[in-house]
């Protein structure tokens, strides 16, 4: 049952990096505007995500048959507790291990989290600015004897040509 649970924190540690791989490639294409190149890496990363979830099931049910099979102890406890020197020391590597790529991948989603915001705030702007009312009018004002004429207040779009 250790094999297998070293085996599967393996295989977890090894998606881990790939998505962060992932994110890191996102980033460059967010920066880049490339909207195609990020539809395959959503694909790609939809994918390895649904692997990972596979995987995590798998890591909880050993983990729920080692809990079984030495009632009383947590996980952390088990870990500390093989009997092998270096099998314990590899499920504590691994363990850390995951953890810090778990921090680092958080980390960079927050990035590009934040670079997709950003985008949208600046497109908002954008159309906010094309469609907000014109206090002006686009051509000359009127001659001062005549009476002046009522702003419609229309958009950049709303405008007739």
């Amino acid at each position: 049952m250790l094999k297998m649970m070293t085996a599967t924190l393996d295989e977890l540690i090894t998606i881990q990096q790939q998505l962060i791989r992932y994110a890191e490639r996102k980033q460059t294409v967010l920066i880049e505007h490339k909207i195609d190149e990020l539809t395959e890496l959503v694909k790609e990363e939809t994918r390895l995500i649904r692997r990972l979830g596979q995987l995590e099931d798998e890591r909880e049910s050993l983990v729920t048959e080692v809990l079984e099979e030495h009632p009383g102890l947590s996980f952390s406890e088990f870990t500390e507790q093989v009997p092998d020197e270096a099998a314990r020391r590899a499920l504590q590597e691994q363990l850390t291990t995951l953890k810090q790529l778990l921090l680092e991948l958080q980390a960079k989603n927050r990035q590009n989290e934040k670079l997709v915001q950003d985008s949208v705030d600046f497109i908002q702007g954008m159309i906010g600015h094309i469609t907000t009312p014109v206090k002006q009018p686009y051509n000359y004002p009127p001659k001062s004897g005549a009476a002046p004429k009522q702003s419609t207040n229309r958009g950049f779009f709303d405008t007739k040509a």
